[in-house]
């Protein structure tokens, strides 16, 4: 994540950092605690770090950021603003307070907007009423879309060690989209955001087993059938790095007990490309 904005020579600003990945929090960022972008370019002076890992050792702004207060109706317009980008008042206010005239719901926005406060300069108004993110905020989901692109990306996949550990760490790291949040818009960025992450963990993984990297490769694959334990083809990325590694045992392990799962859950076999896939191995 760039922590710092870059304006006329020597300008450096401070940022803001928006979270929506396990909930939301928004804090403002010196200049000291300047970090990396995932997935490449230099580090700032504290070193790399991932935006979505706030535990990473690696990642020593998380501890120094200050952290701004943002009441419940501010973060439904950081958030709306954040994952379906700008928006006029009138359509904003139509979709965060759906159930009410539109006089009242444009009140609604006036108040969530004055009782913003400090936080309120996350938001850039126009001159035409358009609301938009400003862009001194850096927003965790930003981050995860663009490591799970670089991981998908058959034109440029990542090359050098420090690109793909960055990758690696943001993928692994994420949390679900605003868990508590019940609203429509919500849902559906949250699975939109889980199916990406699923797909990027299960190419990360085979990028990591041609390049003979199984640990991480491995580690991947199963993160991806912790958050879906149902997904066969995260469970067919797992039985790849055991296959790559000739550890059959283990694969056979693997495909069992997602079998014994599904039949259990489902009442239904795993696919017949999965069971080939054993079989060509074991003869």
């Amino acid at each position: 994540m760039v922590c710092i904005i870059q304006g006329k020579a020597g300008d450096e600003r401070p940022v803001l950092r928006l979270r929506l990945l396990g909930g939301l929090s928004l804090s403002r960022q010196s200049a000291e605690t300047a970090c990396g972008p995932p997935g490449g370019g230099s580090a700032g002076p504290r070193g790399p770090c991932s935006a979505d890992c706030p535990d990473n050792p690696g990642c020593l702004d998380a501890g120094t950021a200050e952290q701004l207060e943002v009441p419940a109706s501010g973060q439904q317009v950081l958030a709306r603003l954040a994952l379906c980008g700008a928006a006029t008042r009138s359509e904003l206010a139509g979709t965060l307070w759906p159930d009410v005239t539109e006089t009242r719901a444009r009140a609604s926005l006036r108040t969530a907007m004055w009782r913003l406060n400090g936080a309120g300069s996350a938001i850039s108004d126009d001159r035409a009423g358009t609301l938009s993110l400003s862009d001194r905020v850096r927003v965790d989901t930003q981050d995860l879309i663009s490591a799970a692109h670089q991981a998908l990306s058959a034109e440029s996949p990542p090359t050098t060690r420090a690109r793909v550990l960055a990758i690696y760490q943001t993928l692994l790291c994420a949390r679900e989209l605003l868990p508590d949040w019940q609203q429509d818009w919500v849902s559906f960025e949250r699975e939109r955001l889980h199916q990406l992450r699923l797909h990027a963990l299960e190419a990360l993984s085979a990028r990591l087993v041609a390049r003979g990297q199984y640990a991480p490769a491995l580690e991947a694959a199963l993160e991806s059938t912790r958050v879906d334990p149902l997904r066969e083809s995260a469970h067919r990325a797992v039985v790849s790095v055991h296959l790559a590694e000739h550890n059959l045992t283990e694969a056979v392990r693997q495909y069992e007990t997602f079998r014994e799962l599904l039949l259990r859950e489902l009442g239904v076999e795993p696919s017949g490309q999965f069971s080939t896939m054993l079989r060509h191995a074991l003869v």
